[in-house]
């Protein structure tokens, strides 16, 4: 078992795991903290600038700077360029938008992160290797990323680095599962899957890939919970936890066994 699981992860947590906090900023990782957050989930970036930044999904709602990148802008240009979009002026050391990841790891020594690279990028992935090596943060860095070509690079430096499936590996994953070809496939390199409920009609998240997956030594980990009911049927099916921006809710459901 890697570092990253010995103590096991049961609530993972975005923006300031309330709703309404969604920029991650200093201030709101605290706050996810103070509510019992076990990892906290963020994207990371890279600016103009070279500077390593992380940022919550509320970046993809501002439509120009998703148009242009954030590549394309320096680390003061891509903050006042967001708050002019946004219509937020989030002031003092600890609200600052698109916190250094340097930063944050300085910032909270403890805490296990879940890191995305939401785009295929070489520069990224070395950067970001770079930053964990001299943090010595390897260990208590779980990687998520949309393109395997990011996890061949930080495997590469770091081996037994935590990783999650891709997107395309999930569905590769459910479609062994559905043919009953994943019988013959009993080990993977990812070590966790952050998965939707359902995909399209499909409900990916069932009991029987919850059990099979579990049997190969992969967590499972459910994206979007909207209810206490959601939460309690799936972990009656077996799940390891969830990834919320409502960690109040998932409290809610604390007295039923956890799998």
């Amino acid at each position: 078992m890697k570092k990253f699981f010995e103590l096991k992860p049961v609530i993972f947590t975005t923006g300031g795991a309330e709703p309404g906090l969604l920029d991650d900023t200093i201030q709101n990782f605290k706050n996810a903290i103070r509510l019992g957050s076990d990892v906290i989930r963020t994207n990371i970036f890279i600016t103009k600038d070279r500077k390593i930044v992380v940022a919550s999904d509320e970046l993809y709602r501002q439509k120009d700077l998703i148009k242009t990148g954030t590549g394309c802008c320096s680390l003061i240009d891509l903050r006042a360029n967001y708050q002019r979009t946004s219509g937020q002026n989030i002031q003092g050391s600890e609200g600052v938008i698109f916190p250094e990841l340097t930063k944050v790891l300085d910032m909270f020594p403890e805490q296990r992160f879940n890191f995305i690279l939401p785009f295929k990028s070489k520069e990224l992935s070395s950067e970001f290797c770079g930053i964990l090596g001299r943090k010595k943060a390897v260990e208590r860095t779980l990687v998520s990323s949309f393109s395997n070509f990011n996890f061949k690079i930080i495997r590469a430096r770091f081996p037994d680095i935590a990783t999650s499936f891709s997107f395309p590996g999930i569905i590769g994953f459910y479609a062994l599962y559905k043919s009953g070809l994943l019988y013959f496939k009993k080990k993977f390199r990812a070590d966790a899957m952050m998965m939707q409920e359902m995909v399209g009609a499909s409900r990916i998240a069932n009991e029987g890939l919850i059990h099979e997956a579990k049997l190969r030594g992969i967590g499972v980990y459910i994206l979007a919970i909207s209810s206490e009911e959601q939460a309690r049927g799936l972990l009656k099916a077996g799940v390891d936890g969830f990834v919320t921006n409502n960690i109040d809710m998932i409290h809610c459901v604390a007295g039923i066994t956890w799998h």
